[in-house]
């Protein structure tokens, strides 16, 4: 059994994610179906994201804090009104978004903006 096999059985007994905090961060993502490598500001914890290719959940297997201005996950100067929040990150992709029911990116410090 591979390294990453052997590691994404150990995610499915504990947490799915190696960051458990109640704010957003960076994630890096890889398909196990189709290999296919993508990053994404939208990374929460305990949560996957789909694969366009396979329409499988992903969970990241590297997260790290946003970038400096960044205010729990939104910078601090920047407008948070629904519809330029769905524009901007594809609801269907985040499990976040389909959690909650309404784009993450209104999901600040463990409450909706």
């Amino acid at each position: 059994m591979s390294s990453n096999e052997k590691r994404h059985k150990s995610r499915a007994r504990g947490p799915k994610t190696p960051y458990q905090g109640p704010g957003r961060v960076f994630g890096k993502f890889q398909c196990q179906q189709c290999k296919q490598a993508w990053q994404s500001g939208h990374s929460w914890a305990n949560q996957g994201q789909t694969c366009k290719k396979c329409r499988i959940t992903v969970y990241p297997y590297e997260q790290t804090p946003l970038e400096p201005g960044m205010s729990c996950g939104a910078p601090k100067n920047q407008a948070t009104s629904p519809d330029s929040q769905s524009q901007k990150w594809g609801r269907q992709k985040c499990g976040k978004c389909r959690r909650l029911g309404y784009p993450c990116g209104q999901f600040q410090c463990g409450r909706r903006i």
